[in-house]
């Protein structure tokens, strides 16, 4: 039934008024009509609660992703932020390491530099006195006391005095030579 046959439902007329039966009836199918139509409501409510419900479960869903993936970006950002941070902390140790590897080649070098030039003149220096000495050793075997002294029957005392004196010659000679040298 529907709302205009509600309203506009006409009556017979009985004596004394209206059909009470009809009248009755009319009510009856009234009240099952609206009980029926509260059901019905009832039921669109319940199932517009249940759809609310799910709306906001699934909003509830969606923040809980939006701010999910937030966390995730951030984490990310701080992740990377940390990893270029240690990247950036290995990159200047190394070079730090390296420039103390150089430095220590460069002081070793100059180290060996040095003591190679060392060695260089203390190598000029023996050759010069070791020289200075043969050549005297030589001036002492060719001097004609060795010829006097096999070849004589002097004193040993004048000739010790000769020697003293030729030794002596020698040993000036070599101070000589190695003043000039120097």
């Amino acid at each position: 039934m529907d709302r205009d046959e509600a309203v506009n439902r006409e009556f017979s007329k009985v004596y004394r008024g209206l059909d009470e039966k009809e009248v009755r009836t009319h009510l009856q199918k009234l009240q099952e009509e609206i009980e029926k139509q509260e059901e019905e409501i009832s039921k669109l409510e319940g199932m517009l609660n249940e759809r609310e419900e799910n709306l906001n479960s699934f909003r509830s869903v969606e923040t809980s992703i939006n701010e999910a993936i937030l966390t995730a970006q951030k984490a990310g950002d701080e992740t990377k932020a940390a990893a270029q941070n240690r990247a950036d902390e290995i990159v200047r140790s190394a070079e730090a390491e390296r420039e103390r590897i150089v430095n220590e080649g460069l002081s070793s070098a100059r180290h060996i530099a040095n003591q190679t030039e060392d060695m260089k003149r203390q190598s000029k220096i023996f050759r010069a006195r070791f020289k200075m000495l043969v050549e005297a050793q030589l001036d002492l075997l060719s001097s004609e006391d060795w010829d006097y002294l096999l070849d004589s029957d002097v004193d040993q005392t004048e000739r010790a005095d000769d020697l003293d004196e030729e030794a002596a010659e020698a040993k000036r000679r070599r101070a000589e030579n190695r003043e000039s040298e120097e």
